[in-house]
């Protein structure tokens, strides 16, 4: 489907500002290195009404989170810590309201929503992605595998009665309508309760040139100035928010029906006032096409010099390796840690999945970090790999050779 109005405000007024050309489906890993991947157009724009970033064609999201959905957050280790960090600071601020009743959007495997059955809350989860709702119903969570929505709350109202604490980590990026997924949420939670949600932070998407973060899982893409006046339409208002280094840089806010915002909401709302013109946006174009010409520079001086694999097959490998070109022909292979996807292929280049295995890079002359937020914890994990001369090629914000 193609956007023709915002998904938030519905003004009619779309400005495309980024063209990655066609991409498959990011977390499609396919079953064979010839096996065709299916394309759609990658444009992002901005509403000009609300300033809700947005891509223009809304893949069906049966697409994108049916069976063959890889992601499994209680794959990745850093996340794993970040989720258990994460609910400990909602229990200790919000532990009564939690304790009535917890819901989590968008929740996966149940990596963060076991916390929350742990401390004895009554928990439900809602997600549309069937392999990762399977592995929560294993472990004991109650979960309906269904995406949330208005409709959806008001059923889970009736069945459940009102949540005093709805948690929705990194789902408004998912959602075709963000109204409609708000609207559900206020019809859900009790008068007195507080929804968390944390959507990646485009300021920092912009700043950190992270256009590999553009996909058609991530349909949309918050400052809080666009993610408040979204919330306010149905009733809710911004009590707190703070700033995360989750996915290269995200918003965490607190939601509740009547509050006074927090230093820190004005602070960062402040921060905000270069977003209002078009000009945070239309650099955005050159910045990426610049970043393909030095990667691809970079690739050929390591390909030269010996072999080059990849660590991590994050969704936002399949938009960097296709925008720029790369294919098995560059990347002998890539290393993730995800079962899911260890034995499989990146969408439209070929490239083989393999576990890391202590030995997997010693072939390696060069390691192309396309899990770059972790790039840090990554080399400290391979300091052999290092020692031995080997070189890590960062891709974002700008390439580089260490």
């Amino acid at each position: 489907m193609r956007r023709e109005q915002c998904g938030s405000c519905g003004y009619d007024d779309l400005e495309l500002f980024l063209d990655l050309g066609m991409s498959p489906v990011a977390d499609a890993y396919t079953a064979s290195a010839d096996e065709l991947s299916e394309t759609h157009p990658l444009q992002l724009a901005v509403c000009n009404g609300c300033r809700l970033v947005q891509l223009l064609d809304v893949v069906d999201h049966d697409v994108l989170f049916g069976t063959g959905y890889s992601f499994y957050s209680s794959a990745s280790p850093p996340l794993s810590e970040y989720h258990a960090s994460y609910a400990g600071q909602v229990l200790t601020r919000h532990g009564e309201l939690a304790k009535r009743f917890t819901v989590e959007i968008g929740c996966n495997d149940g990596d963060l929503l076991r916390h929350f059955a742990a401390a004895k809350c009554p928990v439900l989860g809602v997600d549309p992605a069937g392999g990762p709702v399977d592995h929560a119903r294993k472990r004991g969570l109650d979960v309906v595998n269904v995406p949330f929505g208005k409709l959806i709350a008001e059923q889970l109202l009736n069945e459940h009665g009102p949540a005093g604490v709805i948690i929705a980590n990194h789902v408004l990026a998912h959602v075709e309508s963000v109204s409609d997924v708000l609207d559900g949420i206020q019809h859900l939670l009790a008068a007195d309760g507080v929804a968390y949600i944390e959507v990646q932070y485009l300021p920092d998407l912009l700043v950190n040139n992270a256009f590999d973060l553009v996909y058609h899982e991530h349909r949309n893409f918050f400052s809080l100035t666009s993610l408040e006046s979204a919330a306010q339409r149905w009733g809710l208002h911004v009590a707190d928010a703070e700033l995360t280094d989750r996915q290269g840089g995200s918003l965490r806010v607190v939601l509740a029906r009547s509050v006074s915002p927090s230093e820190r909401v004005e602070r960062i709302r402040a921060s905000e006032a270069w977003l209002r013109g078009m000009g945070a946006y239309r650099g955005f174009q050159g910045r990426a096409d610049r970043i393909r010409v030095r990667l691809l520079d970079a690739v050929d001086e390591a390909t030269y010099n010996g072999l080059l694999v990849g660590y991590g097959a994050p969704a936002k490998a399949t938009t960097l390796l296709n925008f720029c070109g790369l294919t098995a022909d560059h990347v002998d292979y890539v290393v993730d840690s995800t079962p899911a996807k260890q034995g499989r292929f990146i969408p439209g280049t070929g490239i083989p999945i393999k576990p890391p295995t202590p030995k997997v890079l010693d072939p390696a002359g060069t390691v192309l970090v396309l899990a770059w937020n972790y790039a840090p914890q990554i080399m400290r994990n391979n300091l052999a790999f290092t020692m031995r001369g080997g070189r890590w090629l960062i891709p974002i914000p700008s390439p580089v050779l260490l």
